[in-house]
């Protein structure tokens, strides 16, 4: 895949936890100078709604689709362009979306399985979209932008980072896992829009990603995800055996609907980003997944000791709040 950026190669998939029955989507796009990602979680709770309008199809199964389809739409209408990722988000992605969904939304007549309750939300979906643009300087600027608990994600010589902070009561990545924070910010037609932005300068080469909850939610810690991202990587002989792999060992451990949909930018070449993290991938297992392999599950305290030591680095893009 080429563009006029240094973009090596994208690799995404789209796993339904029960077969035809999935709520999540994904888009990406390339123009001369920038990139867009996106995976999309239709929130199930909320929008368990069905509908005879959406040929029995939930409600959150067309928000997450709605919502991938309306930003690759404005990506492909309004990039290249001069503007940072961050204002286009607030004069267009927001806006526009918002509009679509309400657009889409099901007629008050349609008929169909119908649930009660004050979480109920019209067409409801979590997003987490990376846009990647090249500066006039030749640099690289990446700008996350999100709602809800979908999560964009660098990953360089320094390892995993995340660049998102999850939309919900919980906030901490690994007291997510064991507590499941409850969505506070999701896109849906019956409330205004408000997707978070972050913007941070990268030196190639990197990897960035966007993934949905299935794919780092049923880890037992943050350091495990990274591990799987980096021996999958390291196992593989191709790029299309990557994501294959990468797909299969989530899968095996998911419980909920997995999206991921990742670029590699400045490697050059597959072997070249297999080099770049041998040393990484040498010094997580050390340091990380060896030891968190001998803790017993019911061991919080001593697993929660290993996620304090590597917590710094890997939110080292969040650290300081949103931009």
């Amino acid at each position: 895949m080429q563009s006029g950026l240094s973009l090596d190669f994208v690799l995404s998939f789209c796993r339904d936890k029960i077969p035809r029955h999935g709520e999540d989507s994904y888009c990406y796009s390339f123009c001369d100078t920038a990139g867009m990602l996106g995976a999309f979680d239709g929130c199930g709770g909320a929008g368990a709604k069905k509908h005879d309008y959406y040929s029995g199809h939930t409600e959150a199964y067309m928000a997450s689709r709605l919502c991938a389809g309306s930003f690759y739409d404005l990506f492909r209408k309004h990039f290249p362009c001069n503007q940072s990722a961050t204002s286009i988000t607030k004069e267009v992605f927001a806006p526009q979306t918002e509009k679509r969904l309400i657009e889409f939304g099901p007629p008050k007549d349609t008929t169909g399985f119908q649930i009660k309750g004050s979480s109920v939300r019209t067409l409801p979906s979590t997003a987490a979209v990376a846009v990647i643009q090249q500066d006039t300087d030749g640099s690289m600027v990446v700008t996350a932008i999100w709602a809800g608990d979908s999560r964009v994600y660098i990953m360089d010589s320094l390892g995993l980072a995340q660049l998102t902070v999850d939309d919900t009561t919980v906030t901490d990545p690994m007291m997510n896992i064991y507590e499941d924070g409850i969505l506070k910010n999701i896109l849906c037609s019956d409330r205004p829009i408000d997707l978070h932005c972050k913007t941070i300068r990268m030196k190639e080469p990197f990897v960035v990603f966007c993934a949905t909850d299935g794919c780092f939610g049923y880890l037992s810690t943050p350091m495990e995800f990274e591990g799987v991202l980096l021996e999958t990587l390291l196992k593989s002989k191709c790029v299309a055996e990557w994501e294959n792999k990468l797909a299969d060992v989530i899968s095996s451990v998911a419980g909920d609907d997995h999206t991921l949909c990742l670029a590699a930018y400045g490697y050059g070449s597959y072997s070249t980003i297999q080099k770049c993290f041998i040393e990484r991938l040498n010094y997580i297992e050390t340091y990380y997944l060896l030891p968190v392999s001998k803790i017993p599950v019911e061991d919080r305290d001593s697993r929660f000791e290993l996620w304090n030591s590597y917590r710094d680095n890997y939110m080292r893009y969040v650290k300081d709040g949103l931009s």
